[in-house]
């Protein structure tokens, strides 16, 4: 007799399924903007002791010293790289551990829930298509999410009230020394306690999480650098939309757009609008883990200056415990045909996470895979030691052999100049080489049907994606 595997069954294998494809997709993952831009940062904090950059040389001081950067983020990394090597799969291992981490916190909160929302909970979590795309890029949000998470559930916690709120609010200062929009978790976690419980726990928490934070200035005071670190924080090229109220008005306006980028967020962001609007009981503001995400959702919405998808991720736990909440507590006083329907949602967007996790493996493959690349384009490049104009991830394995100036630089400060212009620039600071960036990573371009001679530059390299001119 053929036995079917149960509902609960299914869900257990779709779930391991999905974690084992999140791990293979971290096997070669293609190269990232931001894997290098902060890898090189740890690499000078752990050589130099200080965080700067030579691959922004010439960009607000950043060669000399850098003090408005992710700052516990890349303190970690550092602590990592440090320990294994600096190369591409160790610059995104900081951020595949947080991400695995916050998995684990999700379960062990729903650890007194019913074993259906135990599971739908981390297969939400596991197949936002958000997570699958950033769980091994070498950025801060996953760490910032894991310690804004660890925040929350320690709130949630009943077990020692009077020692909670001092824990959340450290654990909350640590996600804004992680990434500055980790700052809607102390606003949340400070509102989330005075509606539930009161002053005293709600100003324990604002003093220590406060404190915390305030460590991101120790370095400039340190240095007697605070003019400098305001200079760099009103300068970066990151902190510009913030500036102009009608920049901040138009992010504001669409800020919706965070939520609805794309197959990769839209599945679940539906997915919890639907079971805010028919959840019952489950949703109400009542329900301790939907006013957390309320008070975070409208807390980004004052402080944000960007809806980046890459922001998504701070919302992802609490956005799969309420669909989980909603959908495994209504089964029971909902008619057959609307449980068969929150059946088939979770199945639809299942799909939606395998097509990610798809694309994902099917870029991994068709991509060249960066380090490699790097290898065989210095074959081309015998002067060793000199200085060269070339893609910020070029910082892979060639960083020992070469002095690096990154395109990104250029594009940030010459972004409009023509070739022949570009060129010169080049010339100027005696590059002796100049590599165009196939994988086009905010980098000033170089077609690759420029001239073959340009200036002082020969072009002695190309192929499909890019090209090596060397000075004459």
């Amino acid at each position: 007799m053929l036995v079917l595997p149960t509902r609960l069954t299914l869900l257990k294998i779709g779930v391991f399924l999905l974690l084992g494809l999140l791990l293979l997709s971290c096997y070669q993952r293609t190269e990232h903007f931001d894997d290098a831009w902060f890898a090189e940062q740890s690499y000078w904090l752990v050589r130099d002791g200080r965080v700067r950059s030579e691959l922004f040389r010439g960009l607000n001081g950043w060669e000399n010293r850098i003090y408005v950067f992710h700052k516990l983020y890349i303190y970690t990394s550092a602590l990592v790289m440090g320990l294994i090597g600096f190369s591409l799969p160790a610059s995104k291992l900081l951020t595949t551990l947080c991400a695995l981490t916050t998995g684990y916190l999700i379960w062990r909160y729903n650890r007194r829930s019913s074993v259906q929302e135990k599971w739908l909970a981390l297969l939400l979590y596991a197949g936002c298509g958000i997570v699958i795309q950033y769980i091994a890029v070498n950025r801060p949000e996953m760490m910032c999410m894991l310690l804004g998470f660890a925040s929350y559930y320690v709130l949630s916690q009943q077990t020692n009230p009077n020692g909670q709120p001092g824990l959340a609010g450290l654990l909350a200062g640590m996600a804004a020394l992680t990434h500055l929009n980790g700052l809607i978790y102390m606003v949340a976690g400070l509102l989330w306690l005075l509606i539930r419980e009161g002053r005293r726990p709600a100003i324990w928490f604002a003093l220590v999480s406060g404190s915390t934070l305030s460590l991101y200035v120790a370095d400039a005071l340190w240095d007697s650098r605070i003019d400098l670190m305001i200079a760099q924080f009103v300068h970066d090229p990151a902190t510009q939309a913030n500036f102009s109220l009608a920049d901040k008005w138009r992010t504001m306006l669409d800020y919706h757009q965070l939520f609805f980028h794309g197959y990769a967020e839209v599945p679940l962001s539906v997915l919890v609008l639907l079971c805010l609007l028919s959840g019952g009981r489950s949703a109400r503001l009542a329900t301790p883990v939907v006013l957390y995400l309320l008070l975070l959702v409208v807390s980004f919405w004052l402080l944000t200056k960007s809806n980046f998808d890459f922001y998504y991720i701070l919302f992802v736990p609490w956005l799969a415990l309420v669909a989980a909440k909603v959908l495994a507590n209504s089964r029971a006083d909902r008619p057959d045909w609307q449980r068969q329907v929150g059946i088939a949602v979770v199945v639809v967007y299942y799909g939606f996470a395998l097509f990610t996790a798809e694309q994902v493996l099917v870029e991994n493959r068709t991509v060249p895979y960066m380090p490699h690349y790097n290898a065989m384009l210095a074959q081309h490049m015998p002067r060793k030691r000199t200085t060269i104009i070339a893609p910020i991830g070029f910082f892979f394995d060639q960083m020992e052999t070469y002095r690096i100036h990154g395109l990104s630089y250029y594009s940030a400060r010459h972004g409009h100049v023509s070739l022949a212009d570009f060129f010169q620039l080049a010339d100027q600071q005696k590059a002796t080489y100049v590599v165009s960036d196939g994988y086009e990573n905010a980098s000033y371009v170089i077609p690759l049907n420029a001239p073959e001679r340009i200036g002082a530059y020969k072009r002695i390299f190309h192929d499909k994606m890019t090209s090596i001119y060397e000075r004459q």
